[in-house]
């Protein structure tokens, strides 16, 4: 299956899904706006849930690409976790997390609901937060805490500015101010002084 037509019914369904909101987009409405037949649809996905996954995995990957290519090899811990802050705050205007957030609220299928869940939870981004924070508190740069709760705290900080601005908090320049300022109170509880 050739990806570029893939991407082309997801784009697709991406704008059907802004414009009308997942629950309401059909299949059809994403034939119509990608040019393509609804069989051709079901050549590449099996139903709206796998274009959704397909679009989940697809932001989920390049979120994570986008906030890995920030990174220099001798970046502080600080200077680490401000950059994720900036590549956050550069793509809270993503409407991706606004969708996950609409799908989870109207979807019924268990197994389509796990399938979503396992997409998000197999971003790199956990995995590489919490590396952060080990490696800082094995430099003596972050005090000796427990990495996975201080990883989770971190990036529910950062979910939750997501989820205020993605239901209707819509100033960039609030969202950033909160950004710079949880950034700040989550490293003074953490920092070695």
């Amino acid at each position: 299956m050739s990806n570029g037509k893939k991407d082309i019914i997801a784009d697709a369904a991406m704008t059907c899904f802004l414009s009308s909101g997942y629950g309401a987009t059909s299949v059809d409405e994403i034939a119509r706006a990608s040019g393509f037949s609804k069989g051709g649809i079901y050549w590449h996905f099996k139903s709206k849930e796998d274009i959704f996954i397909y679009l989940v995995e697809k932001w989920v990957r390049e979120f994570d690409n986008g906030f890995i290519s920030r990174l220099k090899e001798d970046d502080s811990a600080r200077e680490k976790l401000n950059k994720f802050m900036i590549h956050f705050l550069d793509n809270v205007d993503n409407n991706v997390p606004g969708l996950i957030m609409e799908f989870f609220m109207q979807a019924k299928n268990e197994l389509v609901i796990n399938r979503v869940k396992s997409c998000i939870d197999k971003t790199r981004l956990e995995k590489i937060i919490r590396d952060i924070v080990q490696d800082a508190i094995h430099k003596g740069e972050f005090k000796p805490v427990d990495a996975g709760a201080a990883t989770d705290i971190f990036i529910s900080i950062f979910h939750g500015i997501g989820f205020r601005y993605n239901t209707g908090h819509r100033d960039k320049q609030f969202m950033e101010h909160t950004g710079v300022t949880a950034l700040d109170i989550f490293l003074e509880g953490i920092l070695n002084k």
